[in-house]
């Protein structure tokens, strides 16, 4: 695997587990906000540029805290020549990696019209095991694009959380709305990203 492919894999790679430190929020992607998808309004509430190469962004409802979050929307930018399909399949290979150790980290795969889709589950899980504290499921919508002459991988997601106190209802929703959420991300309109 190149050395480009596993540097983007670490970037993308970071779990939305950890919390963020507050910082000044700069919109480092000039995206018009707030985002609309899906009858909800998204603002731009934490973003991160440690490197010349990588940009993150995330969004949240106005009533949503980034520690407890229900829904959360993230666009991040990798700037680089990758091979998507390489990317993806990193993406694959590190679930089921989770998955060994973790029977709720679930996955599928879409490929549309050169992007592509992953629709992931995994879960934070008690010490023992025996129970999830935390569900969370993503749908990672890839796609290369060219920013400011730059080549580079976008990552468009959102981000759904259950927890303890309402882990039924959030498996229960998953269970009857699973294709929804997919056809939202696949179908947004992506934003134009121009970097600062």
């Amino acid at each position: 695997m190149t050395k480009k492919i596993k540097f983007l894999i670490a970037l993308f790679s970071l779990i939305t587990f950890s919390l963020h430190a507050q910082n000044k929020t700069i919109d480092y992607l000039s995206i018009p906000g707030p985002i609309k998808m899906d009858n909800k309004t998204y603002n731009l509430v934490w973003s991160s540029h440690p490197n010349e190469n990588y940009y993150k962004q995330e969004y949240l409802s106005s009533n949503e805290n980034i520690e407890k979050y229900n829904t959360l929307t993230l666009i991040e930018f990798v700037k680089g020549d990758f091979d998507l399909k390489d990317v993806v399949d990193q993406k694959v290979s590190e679930l089921e990696k989770m998955k060994q150790s973790n029977p709720v980290v679930n996955y599928k795969t879409y490929e549309n019209k050169g992007e592509y889709i992953v629709d992931f589950l995994m879960s934070e899980n008690s010490k023992d095991g025996k129970e999830i504290l935390i569900a969370e499921r993503n749908i990672y919508r890839y796609k290369v694009i060219t920013v400011n002459g730059s080549k580079g991988v976008l990552l468009f997601a959102i981000s759904e959380r259950g927890y303890k106190e309402n882990m039924e209802k959030f498996f229960n929703n998953l269970k009857n709305n699973s294709s929804h959420l997919i056809e939202v991300v696949g179908n947004y309109k992506l934003p134009d990203v121009q970097l600062k």
